[in-house]
């Protein structure tokens, strides 16, 4: 199962000119940024212990004092920041496990409102950056709430999931005698973790999925008998960004009738991979972001085309699991009129944000600037509205079909019968970039 957090990464650098002036940027070496290609190592001290106690002091005080500084909204939302920190901290600090003091951490940075600013666990942040380096114990599915329930939407080929059986449109009921929910984690001491599903027709299956280590998910691209190529993948980053490249170098050397751009688990991830996907779809410099900077001038991000880019028949996904990088994807299609956006709306989770590494190997997320789409269109708490609303439907999983991709498919094919699209891809003359 993968974990699927919100979490929108802002500008790595702004450029030379803003380097000097402006903490967003790569040059402030002081500031404890995390990187993408190290493995945090957490610090481990015994539960209830006075080493504990004077480590969870440490973190808190870390916390609140970076989100003081650095929080995009300076007066914290209408509350008084100190105040409230000051109020709740004898209580975090006290927590006698690392768990249970993130836990309430968290309650404390929820008073700002911001999905974007949170705090992850040591233990969790480790895992998580294990799982997009290097090959992490996974069961291979995904599971999504529809109608109330946690019912399996994507099995990952050749996983345990996927040779146990494991069906689409399953309900997960249990994990190892628990009940399963949106954080359930596997049980490390067991080599084998027990699921417990239910079909469509009510019948509960017992699987027993041994733990192995599945290499990281970087995307799933399917060319549907139709010739339609679907393209899905779940944050935008460098190693993704490299797996799509390398699909849209394909789709130019031998052309599908047209292509879906899957988002609906996309989380988001840094900008600048946001713009290098979208480039593969726009023949000349397209903005596609604002990010208020302060008192220095206003300019979009604008896309680089590579030489190849795709002007055949596009169309894009989404769903309430897409946040941050995906809407900002997907409203540009929609702004631009480039291809039709299909599914649910989107979270609406679009501010600018930095990853801090706390001082026991755990990450502090904050929104550290108010963003606009390229179109100059507030995402947050507002989301992108898909041209075409398609539900969730567990019926149609159990079958095998996927009412979402099937609409955006038969669209592309559509706009391509039409004659809308005279050539699958065009060159670009490096010199107007």
């Amino acid at each position: 199962m993968r974990d699927i957090a919100p979490v929108f990464s802002a500008v790595r650098r702004l450029g030379a000119v803003a380097c000097a002036a402006v903490l967003l940027t790569g040059c402030q070496t002081f500031l404890p940024y995390t990187n993408d290609a190290r493995v945090p190592t957490p610090v481990v001290v015994a539960d209830g212990s006075a080493e504990r106690t004077a480590l969870n002091a440490r973190v808190y005080d870390s916390a609140v004092n970076w989100v003081g500084q650095r929080f995009y909204k300076r007066d914290f939302g209408g509350i008084d920041w100190r105040a409230e920190t000051t109020a709740r901290r004898d209580a975090a600090v006290a927590q006698p496990t690392e768990r249970d003091f993130y836990r309430s951490l968290n309650e404390t940075l929820d008073l700002l409102g911001d999905r974007h600013t949170s705090a992850t666990t040591p233990t969790r942040h480790r895992e998580r950056a294990l799982e997009r380096l290097e090959p992490t114990p996974n069961l291979g599915f995904s599971m999504r709430r529809i109608d109330g329930q946690l019912i399996v939407t994507s099995i990952r080929p050749g996983g345990p999931a996927d040779l146990a059986g494991v069906q689409l449109g399953w309900r997960a009921d249990r994990l190892n005698g628990e009940p399963v929910s949106p954080t359930s984690s596997l049980d490390k001491t067991l080599d084998v973790q027990v699921v417990v599903f239910t079909d469509g027709q009510d019948v509960e299956h017992e699987v027993s999925m041994p733990v192995v280590p599945l290499p990281p998910y970087l995307g799933d691209a399917v060319r549907r008998a139709d010739g339609v190529l679907v393209l899905s993948f779940d944050y935008f980053a460098p190693a993704t960004r490299r797996w799509f490249d390398d699909q849209m170098r394909a789709a130019a050397a031998d052309p599908p009738k047209g292509i879906v751009i899957d988002l609906r688990d996309n989380s988001g991830g840094y900008i600048h991979d946001v713009g290098r996907a979208l480039a593969h779809f726009f023949p000349d410099r397209q903005p596609y972001a604002w990010i208020d900077v302060g008192y220095l001038p206003r300019s979009p991000y604008r896309t680089r085309p590579p030489r190849d880019v795709w002007t055949g028949p596009v169309a894009v996904v989404i769903a309430d699991g897409s946040a941050s990088g995906a809407e900002v994807f997907a409203a540009t299609f929609q702004e631009t009129g480039r291809g039709p956006v299909f599914g649910l709306k989107s979270i609406g989770a679009v501010i600018a944000s930095r990853q801090l590494l706390l001082p026991d190997g755990g990450e502090l997320s904050i929104g550290v600037r108010s963003f606009r789409s390229g179109a100059g269109n507030v995402l947050e708490g507002v989301g992108v509205t898909p041209d075409h609303e398609i539900q969730f439907r567990v019926d149609d999983l159990r079958q095998g079909r996927d009412a979402m991709i099937e609409a955006a498919a038969g669209a592309v094919l559509a706009a391509l019968q039409m004659n809308r699209y005279t050539a699958a891809t065009s060159t670009v003359d490096p010199s107007v970039l």
